[in-house]
């Protein structure tokens, strides 16, 4: 009992502070101009021509396509949704950037979509003691089930932190339950240790996680499995719910009127871009970035995208005798709407992977490195660090390590033990490497070009492609992964 009771002190302690959390003032120094750069050697001088600043204007153009679908008719759910018409203007556009480089055999490869989950409007609205709260920031987790027309209308409850604790002895059935999570960057269903299935499992109607982050973000989460209503919400708007629950004790129990409006529209399509750059022999790289992304998508994909655009240019520059093995490079159609068509596509057509060197997964290449200190998030003039997977022999590892040093690629101390992302399907069907990571603002409004530095960009864009030169040294044999360990994987 006693450890319970701490517990519960420390929970609302934990809880009181964020409460308070403001989002930060804006900075008056322009960090583009202060972002700490790394000096390269003599030998790595080529390398420069890969310039920041003008990959960061490929992130740009992406985040715009993805605001002109948001002003023309979409103000909930935006972004370079997939099988949308921001798909197919981003795909235009991928190709008109890969004609201008000078890739040969650029085309789309046509996907058929199965039906896609899209809400089409959704609404909240809190009430208690004549008192009315709207909740902007409610965001439905990606396949949500909807409300009927007339919506639903549940007494909202607020169970803390979902812990057992919390909701032992809680009759949750039929009501609206509100937990409040500190696991900040997780935006998929083991946030807060699986407290979603939790609440289903007490039978909650509608469930809505309070997203612990400074401000009022709207955050777009991953499928849950939450067979019920289910909303990622912002601090503000949780702080001003668990409030009206708190005031309300004693008297008529707070409600929350919910309405989403989602429909599963078939008949769409999405595409592959493809491009590639002839080498001398029948041997391949591949070079991947998907294309999709949930608002602006600065980081996640827009800076992947820039990286592979970034590499495309590079080695377009260097003559056909030169390069020993094809580049390929692949816009996919992504992961978001969570059905990995090219990552299923790819890993069904395991043939094309016959000769393949290294594949190379662009994702989240460049993200500012966040900090949530003094109750704010605080920027800072360095790339954040960026978790690493690496599948083949050690000299593949050697040579991307030795790359990441090179050109001051910040990462985590230990590689990852496989590889997520969209390169999850088909990593294990060649040699393959990623950098990957997010920030604080990952899948929110509020994950925007500004927020994605120019010489994060550079840095990683200049490792793979000195990861690319060096390879084209080794032969295939030399690059694959031991079949011993792979089996321990």
């Amino acid at each position: 009992m006693a450890k319970s009771m701490v517990f519960l002190v420390l929970s609302l302690v934990a809880i009181s502070v964020v409460a308070s959390a403001q989002e930060p003032a804006k900075s008056p120094n322009v960090l583009e101009g202060s972002y700490l750069r790394w000096r390269s050697l003599p030998a790595e001088q080529a390398y420069l021509s890969i310039d920041g600043k003008h990959l960061k204007q490929y992130v740009e153009d992406q985040t715009a396509i993805s605001r002109r679908y948001r002003d023309n008719g979409h103000p909930q759910f935006w972004g370079r949704i997939t099988g949308t018409e921001a798909d197919s203007e981003n795909a235009q556009w991928m190709l008109d950037k890969f004609r201008r480089i000078g890739l040969s055999d650029v085309h789309e490869q046509s996907l058929d979509l199965p039906p896609q989950w899209q809400p089409a409007s959704w609404s909240v609205a809190a009430s208690a003691g004549g008192k009315t709260v709207t909740l902007e920031s409610a965001q439905p987790t990606s396949t949500s089930p909807g409300t009927s027309e007339s919506g639903l209308d549940l007494e909202a409850v607020d169970v803390a932190l979902a812990s057992e604790g919390d909701l032992a002895g809680r009759d949750l059935r039929g009501k609206a339950v509100f937990f409040y999570s500190a696991d900040y960057t997780s935006r998929q269903a083991p946030i807060s240790d699986f407290a979603i299935k939790r609440i289903g499992e007490h039978g909650a109607a509608a469930i809505f996680v309070i997203v612990g982050l400074p401000g009022n973000l709207r955050t777009q989460f991953y499928p849950v499995g939450s067979t019920v209503p289910t909303f990622s919400l912002g601090l503000k708007d949780g702080v001003a719910i668990r409030d009206l629950i708190g005031q309300s004790r004693g008297g008529q129990p707070a409600r929350v009127k919910i309405r989403l409006d989602v429909k599963n529209v078939p008949n769409l399509k999405t595409a592959t871009v493809w491009g590639s750059l002839p080498g001398t022999t029948d041997e391949s790289i591949y070079v991947v970035a998907h294309r999709d992304g949930w608002f602006e998508g600065a980081t996640d994909n827009g800076s992947g995208v820039a990286t592979m655009l970034g590499l495309a240019e590079y080695f377009a520059k260097i003559p056909k005798e030169q390069r020993r093995r094809t580049i390929y490079f692949l816009g996919t159609s992504g992961h978001h709407d969570n059905s990995g068509m090219t990552g299923h596509w790819l890993a069904d057509h395991k043939e094309i992977f016959a000769k393949t060197a290294l594949i190379i997964n662009c994702e989240h290449t460049s993200a500012e490195q966040l900090v949530y200190r003094g109750n704010t998030i605080r920027r800072s003039n360095i790339p954040v660090p960026l978790r690493w997977y690496v599948g083949g022999s050690t000299r593949l590892v050697q040579i991307a390590v030795n790359a990441y040093e090179t050109f001051g690629v910040a990462t985590y101390g230990e590689a990852e033990p496989a590889a997520g992302g969209e390169i999850g399907p088909y990593y294990l069907l060649a040699p393959s490497l990623q950098l990957i990571e997010g920030n604080l603002y990952w899948h929110s409004d509020r994950e925007t070009a500004e927020v994605v530095p120019s010489t994060g960009l550079a840095a990683s864009t200049r490792a793979y492609a000195k990861i690319i030169t060096d390879v084209n040294q080794l032969g295939l044999k030399d690059l694959q992964r031991p079949p011993a360990k792979e089996a321990r994987r």
